[in-house]
């Protein structure tokens, strides 16, 4: 055993607890275990003892996950503060006034795509009143029920909402239908009939969401007594509860559903899921990446991030 570096197995030694339970440790809490040097066994740099002699204490003290995170972050270093230690340390050498200019066009920059996410947000909305006005539309026609004059202009005035807000890419196909007023008269509309989703599928929206392990395993979470964690739950989760009724818009790239939101005060998340199948067959919603203000967060962040998020269900 060195007197800088540990193993799993020098750290077992010191802390006598089996190295499985040194690599659950490691795995609950990935921030504070600083990895010394690429080669094999793993080694962390020194520190790490007293790190899993305070885990201990406290596991059989009876403290939850979250509460040691907590207790951990006042106590020891941890991987976010050393990456937010180095931004500072590169920032100094950046003029005053420069600095200053490129803060003020960051600020503008996300002032700018907040806006977007909640006009997009807004226009969903919209056309969803749309769509409700028009089914009761037709329906009154069908059943020759009056008043089908008022329901159009509603639609009408639906449309002229919509117009100047940015709107999802839609592949639609054209409808003509011919309404016939009760002195005779008859106009006809083409309506435009949508043939894809703004917003992901029900049955994705209620897969098991998962990420990558350390070990590079799916790893899912539990949820409601007797269900898996699912991906509607996360979303209501994060934008509802953690960021305070958020604005949210959805996009598709490629094979990824992505989640955009911002609350007004906090930065803009990024939530990247693909419809997967695990080894064992399981079909499951993988969470692969996030971006904050446009920068992706490491697997580390991302399982902190998803353990904090999933604690939120103990506290509804």
């Amino acid at each position: 055993m060195s007197a800088d570096t540990f193993t799993h197995k020098d750290l077992s030694d010191i802390t006598g607890v089996s190295v499985t339970t040194v690599k659950s440790y490691r795995k609950k809490f990935p921030e504070f275990f600083f990895i010394s040097g690429h080669g094999k066994p793993l080694r962390f740099r020194k520190g790490t003892d007293k790190l899993c002699l305070r885990i201990r204490d406290l596991f059989e003290n009876n403290f939850s996950v979250k509460q040691i995170r907590e207790k951990l972050l006042i106590e020891f270093e941890s991987v976010k503060e050393n990456r937010q230690l180095s931004e500072s340390k590169s920032d100094a050498g950046i003029p005053c006034d420069e600095f200053e200019k490129l803060a003020r066009t960051t600020t503008q920059m996300m002032n700018g795509l907040a806006a977007l996410v909640t006009a997009q947000a807004r226009a969903e909305q919209r056309l969803a009143r749309m769509e409700k006005s028009l089914k009761e539309l037709l329906e009154s026609q069908n059943s020759s029920v009056p008043g089908s004059g008022e329901l159009l202009a509603e639609i009408r005035a639906a449309i002229s909402e919509l117009g100047g807000l940015p709107q999802p890419e839609r592949v639609t196909a054209k409808k003509v239908v011919t309404i016939k007023r009760e002195n005779g008269d008859s106009d006809s509309y083409a309506f435009e009939s949508d043939r894809t989703q703004v917003d992901p599928e029900k049955e994705f929206m209620d897969l098991p969401v998962v990420i990558r392990s350390e070990n590079d395993e799916f790893l899912g979470m539990p949820g409601k007594p007797g269900h898996p964690f699912t991906l509607d739950e996360l979303i209501y989760l994060v934008t509802v509860r953690k960021e305070n009724n958020a604005s949210k818009v959805w996009r598709r790239e490629g094979r990824d559903w992505v989640l955009s939101f911002k609350s007004p005060e906090g930065p803009l998340h990024e939530l990247y899921f693909q419809r997967t199948r695990t080894p064992k067959g399981n079909i499951v919603s993988f969470f692969r990446r996030l971006d904050i203000n446009s920068e992706p967060q490491s697997p580390a962040f991302i399982l902190t991030y998803f353990r904090e998020v999933r604690d939120l269900i103990e506290h509804q």
